[in-house]
C-alpha cells in the first residue's frame, strides 16, 4: 500500500483519504466474504450432524426393538405370542433379562411391578406390542415433563376424589333426611290411633 500511497501524496491529501477509504472498504468486503463462507460451512456441518444424530437414534431404537422382540420370543415358552407372569418369572435369572432390567434401571426385586406396568389391559399376560411399547416408554430416567405430568394427574385425581366425597356426603345427608321423614310419617298414624270416644 505504501508504494501506491507515496505518489498519491504528491497529488494531494484528499486523494490519500480516498485511497485509505478504498483500502478499508476492500478489507471489510474480503472479511465479509470470508465470514460468510465460514458461517455457511458451519451451518452445513451442523445440519449434517443433526441428520446423523437423528439417523443414529433411529438405528439405535430399531436395534433396541429387535432385541426386545428376540427376548420376548425367548420368554414365550407356550408359543401363543403372549408372555404370562409365570413365563416372565421363570426367565428372571437369565442374563439377557437382567441386562434388560439394568437398561431400564429396574431392580430385579421390582420385576413383577414392571410386568404389571407392561400389562396395560390387566389380562395377566403381556403381548409383544405391550412389551415393546412399555419398554421403550420406560427406557431412560424420568424427565421433568414426566414428573410434571404425574403431579398434574395426582392433583386432578385429588380434586375428583374431593368432589366425589362431597357428593357422597350430600347423598348420605339426603338419605338421613328421607329416613327421618319416613319415621315421622310412620309415627303419625300410630299416634292418631286409639279407642274411639264414647258418645
Amino acid at each position: 500500500w505504501k508504494d501506491a500511497a507515496c505518489p498519491l501524496f504528491k497529488v494531494g491529501a484528499l486523494s490519500i483519504v480516498f485511497f485509505l477509504m478504498y483500502v478499508a472498504l476492500m478489507v471489510l468486503c474480503v472479511m465479509n466474504v470470508l465470514l460468510g463462507i465460514f458461517c455457511q460451512c458451519a451451518i452445513d456441518t451442523a445440519a449434517t450432524d443433526k441428520e446423523n444424530v437423528i439417523q443414529m437414534q433411529l438405528q439405535e431404537k430399531h436395534r433396541f426393538v429387535e432385541t426386545l422382540e428376540a427376548l420376548f420370543a425367548k420368554w414365550d415358552d407356550s408359543g401363543d405370542h403372549k408372555c404370562s407372569i409365570q413365563e416372565f418369572t421363570d426367565h428372571l435369572g437369565d442374563e439377557t433379562t437382567q441386562a434388560l432390567l439394568r437398561s431400564l434401571e429396574i431392580e430385579s426385586r421390582d420385576a413383577i411391578a414392571l410386568f404389571e406396568l407392561l400389562d396395560t389391559d390387566k389380562s395377566g399376560e403381556v403381548d409383544l406390542d405391550e412389551f415393546v411399547t412399555g419398554c421403550i416408554t420406560l427406557r431412560g430416567g424420568a424427565k421433568a415433563v414426566h414428573m410434571e405430568k404425574v403431579q398434574t394427574m395426582s392433583k386432578n385425581f385429588a380434586q375428583q376424589m374431593e368432589l366425589l366425597e362431597r357428593k357422597i356426603d350430600r347423598l348420605v345427608l339426603a338419605l338421613n333426611e328421607d329416613r327421618q321423614r319416613r319415621i315421622a310419617v310412620s309415627a303419625l298414624p300410630a299416634a292418631g290411633t286409639g279407642a274411639p270416644c264414647e258418645g
